[in-house]
């Protein structure tokens, strides 16, 4: 139970919404609200005064062709795109995050700006350098400013995002659609649970594209990585290793084993694109 009195907004659009959030003191986006929910039920010191919800925002449920790229709003459902198939890779990962129950909640835009480090819908959009489109209070009394921008420009470790700043959706070019990709996961106990390590790779005609996630507290892309492994395949697994640097140890995996694990998936995936 959440000891609170909540203030619950449903905004009818993007503008609304932005408009709500610098009006209200406190206020916070909502979408499938799990991380939110869990938080607030947690500790009555969660300060939770005011929800935005966008799930009536038609930008934020977009899940179509437009133009040049496939267009998928933030508030979509994990299981709502995984049910699709425009994006082979994007669906192969959405599907290994939770359970079907729990997808049902859990958003795109969600799992890239939420607080757990895993972030795993993020590996295949950084792969096909996606683009995103933002909505945020615009200076003073102006209106709110939409921007598209690539998702590799204002994704560090997560989303950074302006204050008030709303993710409306994401655009996958349409030529990702036909690139070979490779998608390893494992975790320690079953299929439902956190990654101890999730590596995909995508060959784009030119080169290949490494992105990896479970082995840092955020997933990880570098151009440095993808051009090692472009040029010297396997041989390049110590140059990845190095650019990744000291990898997670906790009580879920050692140091060792998180290594050895690693190295064991990107040969495994190297072998799948060849």
């Amino acid at each position: 139970m959440i000891a609170a009195d909540i203030r619950y907004l449903l905004p009818d659009t993007a503008e609304e919404a932005v408009d709500a959030w610098r009006r209200l003191d406190g206020a916070r986006y909502l979408a499938g609200g799990t991380e939110i929910a869990t938080a607030a039920r947690r500790t009555a010191a969660y300060d939770l005064r005011t929800v935005i919800d966008v799930k009536r925002i038609p930008e934020a449920h977009v899940h179509e062709i437009r133009g040049d790229c496939f267009r998928l709003g933030a508030a979509l459902a994990l299981s709502d795109v995984a049910a699709g198939d425009a994006f082979p890779l994007l669906t192969a990962v959405l599907r290994g995050i939770a359970d079907r129950t729990v997808r049902n909640r859990l958003t795109l835009g969600g799992n890239l700006a939420g607080l757990l480090p895993y972030r795993e819908a993020a590996l295949p959009l950084l792969l096909a350098d996606a683009t995103v489109l933002t909505i945020a209070p615009g200076p003073g009394d102006a209106p709110p400013v939409r921007q598209e921008r690539p998702l590799r420009a204002i994704f560090d470790k997560r989303l950074v995002l302006a204050p008030g700043e709303l993710v409306l959706s994401f655009c996958v070019p349409l030529d990702a659609a036909e690139w070979i990709w490779s998608h390893h996961r494992r975790t320690r106990t079953g299929e439902v649970d956190y990654p101890l390590a999730a590596v995909a790779l995508v060959h784009d005609g030119a080169g290949i594209r490494f992105a990896v996630s479970g082995v840092h507290p955020y997933p990880f892309r570098a151009d440095a990585v993808d051009a090692a492994l472009s040029k010297d395949g396997a041989d390049a697994i110590p140059t990845v290793l190095e650019a990744l640097g000291p990898l997670r140890a906790d009580a879920r995996a050692s140091l060792e084993y998180r290594v050895a694990l690693l190295k064991n998936m990107i040969r495994a995936g190297l072998e799948e694109l060849a």
